[in-house]
């Protein structure tokens, strides 16, 4: 269990290049170190809840996310699954996440367990994504995991800070002056969950 601090934006096709470019070493950008190689990350998520509504299932203190993923780190990678219960809160416009998430050797045993017990599969999401860990001077010593990424063919940029020594408020700017190096507008980041968001559009 951990505390991580996100945000993503969405991209333009443009954008999805440069910063492919800059994560890939094809080009350098000033104040960002990109540490090793990106992975290729697949994932697979389906999400459970007993209710019908997220309204209902917040009403009832239903953990927001019940999820089992399934996903490949790099094409030579074997695939792995695990289980999660996270629980989210939205402050200052930032994603405050915590969560418990456990290994499974067969998810099918999983999902058959929660079908078993009044849950429903109600939400999908299928991300192809590029991550790596960069440094910036923006916040110095501080490890940003950047993804890159399609989901359900949305082009995204996520970012997130995991831990650490700094305080919450520190992280936020950080992280709005991370994107900014990158050339984005923080002002346009996306506080939806991803379910509203595929079931909207991108921004």
């Amino acid at each position: 269990m951990g505390r991580e601090i996100e945000i993503k934006i969405p991209l333009s096709d443009e954008q999805y290049d440069k910063i492919f470019s800059v994560i890939s070493g094809a080009e350098t950008l000033e104040g960002v170190e990109v540490l090793g190689q990106p992975e290729h990350i697949l994932k697979a998520d389906s999400y459970f809840s007993r209710y019908e509504t997220r309204a209902e299932s917040k009403a009832a203190g239903e953990p927001q996310v019940i999820r089992i993923r399934s996903e490949q780190i790099s094409e030579t990678s074997s695939l792995k699954s695990y289980f999660c219960i996270k629980r989210k809160s939205i402050e200052n416009g930032l994603e405050f996440n915590r969560e418990d998430e456990t290994f499974v050797e067969k998810p099918e045993v999983v999902r058959d367990l929660l079908l078993f017990s009044g849950y429903h599969q109600f939400f999908e999401k299928n991300k192809d994504a590029y991550g790596v860990y960069c440094h910036s001077n923006v916040l110095p010593g501080c490890d940003f995991h950047l993804e890159l990424e399609k989901v359900n063919g949305l082009k995204y940029i996520e970012v997130e800070v995991t831990d650490g020594n700094d305080s919450a408020d520190d992280v936020r700017m950080a992280l709005e002056k991370f994107m900014e190096q990158f050339g984005l507008d923080t002002s346009k980041r996306d506080q939806r969950s991803w379910m509203e968001i595929l079931r909207d559009g991108a921004v």
